[in-house]
């Protein structure tokens, strides 16, 4: 500090050209700030625009910023399993812009688990919710978040991660199936009746997602194909290893209908695949015992229906 008296206005003018501000130059020589502002526009000097001298403050006070940055990321802390599902959430129905980070879904029960990531990811981050949006304004997590992204993806080093834990794949691909995948029990007619032909569809029109996926499966042995669809299971044998391995969590319900219509809206994904599991099985004591299959007797779909619906009913009651 120095006696105002020993500053010249074109000393004055040369640190405000150095990057202080007017305040900091009104401290520095002890002059009000209306008094160096004039001052200052005096020596013919233009002022800077409030950005300008916001920009050029944090420059030199570069921990000043600090103040507003709502959620500190430590980036070089390893990544977590929690972290890898929360980004399996945003990647299936979820968004990264530059500002923030949201999941878009009718159901609360993924809502709630979108939520409990975010906090053991990032700590205490507020997640307001709209409708069927929940939405975290931040910069910094969107970096993070964006950063461990290949467009609608994981990025490679993220996937190598996966391909080397068992457990993660599964998680993930059940954030998968909870969020994109429909267990389809659908009724076919057949040459003398109608029957049933379960098959599992992890919806996703992103080719390299559904790459991802079919490679995930894969490691618990489950055979699939990429179709406009998405990722398709039909197998028996790689059904019933999905269902074992991974399955849906109890509570996430069919909520999308085609044409309007779904044999199964409302019903949980959970208790279709033990349905298809059920069908499998009467399927196989049917045939063991001489006859060609469990609806054999079923003329109209109205029939195999009835028949599918009893027997959700029993594995509905024997849930609850």
């Amino acid at each position: 500090m120095v006696a105002s008296s020993e500053i010249s206005q074109a000393e004055l003018r040369t640190k405000h050209e150095d990057g202080m501000s007017i305040s900091e130059i009104a401290l520095y020589a002890k002059k009000s700030y209306a008094a160096t502002s004039k001052a200052l526009l005096s020596s013919g000097l233009t002022l800077r625009s409030k950005e300008e001298g916001t920009r050029l403050y944090i420059k030199r006070h570069p921990e000043w910023s600090s103040r507003f940055v709502k959620y500190h990321i430590d980036k070089s802390a390893a990544v977590t399993d929690d972290k890898i599902a929360l980004l399996a959430m945003i990647i299936t129905e979820g968004y990264v812009d530059r500002t923030s980070v949201g999941f878009t879904n009718s159901q609360e029960s993924l809502h709630s688990e979108f939520k409990k990531l975010m906090s053991d990811v990032y700590g205490s981050v507020r997640v307001g919710k709209s409708g069927i949006l929940s939405r975290v304004s931040s910069t910094e997590i969107a970096e993070d978040m964006r950063g461990m992204m290949s467009g609608k993806s994981f990025n490679d080093s993220i996937f190598r991660s996966l391909l080397k834990s068992e457990q993660i794949a599964a998680r993930v691909l059940r954030i998968v199936a909870n969020t994109e995948g429909s267990m389809l029990v659908s009724i076919k007619r057949a040459p003398r009746n109608y029957t049933v032909e379960p098959r599992l569809v992890l919806a996703n029109t992103n080719v390299r997602f559904g790459k991802q996926i079919s490679t995930l499966l894969a490691i618990f042995s489950i055979d699939s194909r990429l179709s406009g669809d998405g990722v398709i299971v039909n197998r028996k044998e790689d059904v019933r290893r999905f269902i074992r391995a991974i399955g849906f969590s109890p509570g996430v319900q069919v909520v999308r209908k085609k044409a309007g219509l779904s044999s199964w809206y409302g019903k949980e994904k959970y208790l279709l695949s033990k349905l298809t599991l059920r069908v499998y099985a009467e399927q196989e004591k049917a045939r063991a015992s001489g006859v060609r299959g469990c609806f054999v007797s079923c003329k109209t779909r109205a029939d195999v229906m009835a028949k599918l619906t009893k027997w959700y009913d029993e594995i509905s009651g024997g849930e609850r």
